[in-house]
């Protein structure tokens, strides 16, 4: 059964949406979510429940009940590709599915457009990640859909922090002040949870609870969907580990594009060494001090394979690349990070790109 979902094109200009929520703001285009008569939403949609666990916060579900929705469809938005296709999987044919960022979108650097803003507002529920992956678009989704109940579908994941991965304090400070300024801080958690199936069965789980709580009529079905879902995922873990553990254990070394794979380090007994951008945003521009760290860096572990994003210019790591002169090769090889690859490309569901990209690992440190 296929879902029924929805891309938004990106070709809508800046200032539309600028004007199109200025409007909406002075009350000219408010079309309300239509509450249910106990109103439901009790918990505020900008603050998020938090528990704490160690030195990081574990983000809870908020408060849910069922909406009075007279047999139609939740009206749902996922922030990226990944989330809404764990969203459509759940789902299926009995949501009404939008997408923000489509395929191929670097999350760092999205605006959402005119009809963006017009499906946040009609929307019964918003799925973002929850530390702050979309950066200024959670800001955003919070001031035109205040009506709306946001849900950070990591919730009960205990995160890593983010920035740990030896780069010096000062450098750190800058990356973070950089981002600071461009409104793209991830903030203390690493929000890439993806990169362990493990933490994806915890957000099939999440969806399940919420669209059952808010459509009590079909929770059989989402529960269905969400178990022949998680199967598929088991399958593919055992998938995973079995061509994995083809990589002798001192290949087991990765350089990447940016900070965004420790989960999948953790999960499947990998080292991150260092990343062409030294910061958990591609917006960080590293400096040439930076670059010949890195050269040293891979020179000094023999790694002669850099793994780039799909979403990103690989204009950096070629450069890296033509600076190893250890090497008698140097792959320079991109992976599916913060957005599904497009239709036909094997990449266009979450578990298509979770394979693609082992399969990927795989031939680049074999």
């Amino acid at each position: 059964m296929q879902p029924r979902s929805k891309s938004i094109s990106r070709k809508t200009s800046f200032i539309l949406p600028l004007i199109l929520l200025a409007g909406w703001l002075a009350g000219c285009t408010s079309t309300p979510v239509d509450p249910a008569p106990d109103e439901p939403f009790t918990a505020d949609a900008s603050e998020h429940d938090e528990v704490e666990d160690g030195d990081e916060a574990v983000l809870a579900l908020p408060a849910l009940a069922p909406l009075s929705l007279g047999g139609a469809d939740l009206r749902i938005v996922a922030t990226t590709s990944i989330i809404g296709d764990v969203v459509a999987r759940v789902g299926g044919q009995d949501v009404e599915l939008i997408v923000l960022l489509g395929p191929g979108v670097d999350s760092h650097s999205y605006q959402p457009g005119a009809q963006d803003l017009i499906a946040i507002e009609k929307a019964h529920v918003i799925f973002v990640n929850g530390w702050d992956l979309e950066g200024g678009l959670v800001h955003d989704l919070e001031t035109i859909g205040d009506q709306v109940l946001i849900v950070p579908i990591s919730a009960g994941i205990v995160p890593l922090a983010a920035g740990d991965l030896g780069h010096d304090e000062e450098a750190e400070e800058s990356d973070r002040a950089d981002d600071d300024e461009q409104g793209h801080d991830h903030g203390p958690a690493d929000p890439h949870v993806w990169f362990d199936l493990h933490n994806v069965e915890r957000w099939v789980e999440n969806v399940e609870t919420v669209l059952s709580a808010l459509d009590p009529a079909r929770a059989e079905v989402y529960a269905a969907n969400a178990a022949v879902y998680l199967a598929e995922l088991e399958d593919l873990e055992a998938t995973v580990e079995a061509q994995l553990a083809l990589i002798p254990p001192e290949n087991r070394l990765l350089v990447t594009n940016h900070d965004s794979f420790r989960y999948f380090a953790r999960a499947y007994g990998f080292e991150v060494i260092a990343t062409v951008i030294p910061a958990a945003s591609t917006l960080a521009e590293p400096s040439a001090g930076d670059l010949a760290g890195l050269v040293d860096e891979m020179e000094a572990h023999g790694i002669c394979t850099i793994f780039t994003e799909t979403t990103v210019s690989d204009a950096l790591a070629q450069t890296v690349a033509a600076e190893l002169s250890g090497c008698p090769e140097v792959q320079v090889i991109p992976l599916y990070t913060e957005a599904l690859g497009p239709p036909g490309s094997g990449a266009d569901s979450l578990i298509g790109m979770f394979a693609a990209n082992v399969d990927a690992i795989a031939r680049g440190l074999k």
